[in-house]
């Protein structure tokens, strides 16, 4: 039976044991046609060190002939590209393993990973003048100095052209992961310091003669001047760009097709649609390949989220976190399935990703939590993006996320959610969702935009109700736009609910529920709900009232039947 080989990225390793592939030969291809230098931003498990792992098996000597490698693969066709094959010295290097909690721990484990690559190039050591062979020998026995580091990839490439008379490939795989780390854990400076000295200098454009090509992968182009400041000659193939790059990382709409047909799960289209879709790059209708590899080896298992980890997240989640409140209303608006217009900034500057919504939206797409797409021009010029959530697996993200906010609050959101779902008095939310606001929503926040920051607060709980609610925020419905709308999915839980926000910092209980509910008669919200099929005697109408971090609920259709519940803690 066909297996993918889940987990094996080395291609050599891939092929020799049979593994299916899908075929990304054709990379080979664009990297000889391409610039000197590439930078290839993907999202993580996207088929980045695969495809870095063949280009080193293509290009690199070697004492014998790796060409059956690429017997069945596409390349094969192309005799001109093929002549390349084990013709170069190839520096390889991935940084996927350099996260420490510190600085000085990460130099010492760059020491020991720098140390490791020059061992393979031992040979050259005759070639070498005295200084740089003690150099070569001090990096060697890793005891190299910081200013050995900082110059270890430039010297290594000028040794290997000088050794064997051949311009070098330098293949840098995962190259934003320590940048990542770093900033996590607060050396972010010392971090770029050390990114802009080594990779900076070693693939600069006057070294152009001894470089034959070079390709670096990330999630991220991290703020040019941290890093590429020099490097004019560097190629961004950025997923949002049309070119030969867009359909060489995750599964193509015709490559799925093969997969499916090989592996005889034609009948799983659908829900590989469904979870897994959604992502365009660069023209191209994308699958994340992970997760449907996944998928297809686990079948007749169901479907679930296949790509996400608690450790991945971190940054994102913690970003989201931290983000002002433009960046909370912003994720409203996507929790609720609909689509926001942002710039995409290319340069990611991290101490600006909390602040500025460009660079928390630009964070989430490059690292594969949003699709963006049909870019239109504003005012002032700048392209703005279509962004929305890709798929299920990433609204299981958010969801994730949402949840992760609310740990600590003693049982408090599977109580409000049980309301929601008849499993208690629908009445109860109100002293449920007092605790919750009592403990999770912040006052300077309320003070700016209460309605609008409690709105948000509430839309995010809910949103752990999507699998059995649609749930529309501000949805055109009856005369106007309901707060929220929440539309059964599923005959389980048939109960509709129209939602209607207020804020007041006086006026009576009574007189401002009343405005809530006669707004919700008056605007004819219930429509919407109508129009899906849903009876009257299926649709809660509730108004929501804040003052300060105080919160009334009521329900009914007028004030004359509305049930104001007293203050009161539930726990499980």
């Amino acid at each position: 039976m066909k297996k993918f080989r889940i987990g094996t990225d080395d291609f050599k390793e891939f092929i020799e044991d049979g593994g299916y592939f899908v075929d990304k030969s054709l990379l080979i291809r664009d990297i000889i046609e391409g610039n000197k230098v590439t930078l290839i931003p993907r999202p993580r498990r996207f088929g980045k060190t695969l495809n870095m792992t063949m280009l080193r098996y293509f290009f690199e000597r070697s004492e014998e002939s790796r060409s059956y490698l690429f017997k069945n693969c596409a390349i094969a066709d192309f005799p001109q590209y093929m002549q390349h094959q084990g013709q170069y010295p190839v520096i390889y290097i991935s940084l996927k393993d350099l996260k420490r909690d510190s600085y000085e721990y990460f130099i010492e484990a760059v020491r020991i990973k720098i140390g490791s690559l020059y061992k393979n190039f031992a040979e050259v050591q005759p070639v070498l003048s005295d200084g740089s062979r003690e150099r070569f020998h001090r990096i060697i026995m890793e005891e190299a100095t910081l200013n050995d580091l900082y110059s270890s990839l430039k010297d290594l490439i000028t040794h290997c052209y000088q050794y064997y008379k051949k311009p070098v490939i330098v293949l840098i795989d995962e190259y934003d992961t320590p940048m990542i780390e770093a900033f996590s854990h607060g050396y972010y400076d010392k971090m770029a310091g050390f990114m802009r000295s080594w990779l900076g200098e070693g693939l600069k454009p006057e070294y152009g003669q001894v470089l034959f090509r070079a390709v670096v992968t990330g999630i991220l182009r991290v703020a040019k001047e941290s890093i590429f400041s020099d490097l004019n000659n560097l190629d961004v193939a950025s997923s949002l760009m049309i070119g030969p790059y867009a359909d060489k990382f995750g599964f193509t709409e015709p490559e799925l097709s093969l997969i499916l047909s090989a592996f005889q799960a034609e009948d799983h289209a659908g829900i590989i649609r469904d979870w897994y879709n959604g992502y365009s790059f660069g023209g191209h209708t994308i699958y994340n390949p992970w997760s449907v590899i996944s998928y297809i080896q686990a079948i007749p298992n169901p479907p679930g989220p296949k790509w996400l980890n608690t450790s991945s997240n971190a940054l994102v989640y913690e970003e989201l976190e931290a983000g002002g409140l433009e960046i909370k209303r912003d994720l409203e608006v996507l929790l609720a399935g609909e689509e926001l217009r942002y710039p995409i900034s290319e340069n990611i500057i991290f101490t600006d990703i909390g602040r500025n919504p460009v660079n928390i939206w630009s964070l989430l797409y490059y690292s594969g939590y949003l699709n963006a797409e049909d870019p239109q021009p504003d005012l002032r010029g700048r392209l703005r993006y279509r962004l929305r959530i890709p798929n299920r697996e990433i609204s299981y993200a958010y969801e994730h996320f949402i949840e992760s906010l609310y740990r600590n609050t003693d049982g408090g959101l599977d109580l409000l959610l049980h309301c929601f779902l008849g499993k208690r008095p629908i009445l109860q939310i109100g002293p449920v969702l007092q605790d919750l606001t009592r403990d999770l929503v912040s006052m300077y926040d309320l003070a700016k935009l209460p309605e609008a920051v409690f709105h948000a607060f509430v839309l995010g709980l809910l949103a752990n109700l999507r699998t059995v609610y649609e749930i529309r925020s501000n949805a055109e419905a009856g005369f106007g736009r309901a707060d929220i709308l929440m539309i059964p999915k599923t005959r389980d839980y048939p109960t509709a609910y129209v939602i209607e926000f207020k804020t007041t910092d006086g006026q009576q209980n009574t007189e401002i529920v009343s405005d809530a509910l006669n707004q919700i008669r008056n605007q004819e919200y219930e429509a919407a709900l109508s129009n899906a099929g849903i009876s009257d005697e299926q649709i809660v109408r509730l108004a929501i009232i804040l003052q300060g971090k105080e919160v009334r609920v009521a329900t009914g259709y007028y004030a004359g039947v509305m049930n104001v519940q007293p203050k009161r803690r539930y726990v499980l």
